[in-house]
């Protein structure tokens, strides 16, 4: 089956992310996974196959340091983590304004569009041609119904 999730502009630039939130203090690798949790919402959380590559990396780059606390490895940013951030951003900035905008639409239409196309992709191959139009249908109507309220949109996928 198909798996739609919403994907926001994470990939690639995860390691901004995790930088991002160990600048403000010292962190071991679930509570980056929870503070991620936190600031993505709509029920996203990093699964450690991201989190503890993108640590690795970010120690190979001098970006942060670890060090063994109570059986945990606490990750703490270096100043070349610190020079790293503020050279990357505008990039990091417009991720967080991404996120932050995500969490709103989260929060005000919730999660049910995601799940209805996830849905209907599912199963469309089991529906009737009459179904399918019918959903054809739909989704132009909803899609002219956008174009107009957000005026001069031309269905850019970078922005």
């Amino acid at each position: 089956m198909y798996d739609f999730r919403p994907k926001l502009k994470v990939r690639g630039n995860f390691k901004y992310l995790v930088l991002y939130i160990l600048k403000d203090r010292p962190l071991h690798g679930y509570e980056i996974i929870q503070k991620i949790k936190e600031l993505v919402g709509g029920g996203y959380e990093p699964s450690p196959g991201i989190i503890y590559p993108t640590l690795q990396l970010l120690e190979d780059m001098d970006c942060i340091t670890s060090e063994r606390i109570e059986r945990k490895n606490v990750y703490h940013i270096t100043e070349r983590g610190l020079e790293f951030l503020r050279e990357h951003e505008d990039e990091i900035k417009s991720m967080i304004d991404s996120i932050k905008a995500f969490r709103e639409f989260l929060s005000e239409v919730g999660l049910e569009p995601f799940l209805l196309i996830k849905k209907v992709v599912s199963s469309y191959n089991s529906l009737s041609e009459r179904q399918r139009e019918d959903v054809r249908m739909s989704f132009l109507r909803l899609s002219n119904d956008l174009r107009r309220i957000l005026g001069d949109f031309r269905g850019d996928r970078d922005e």
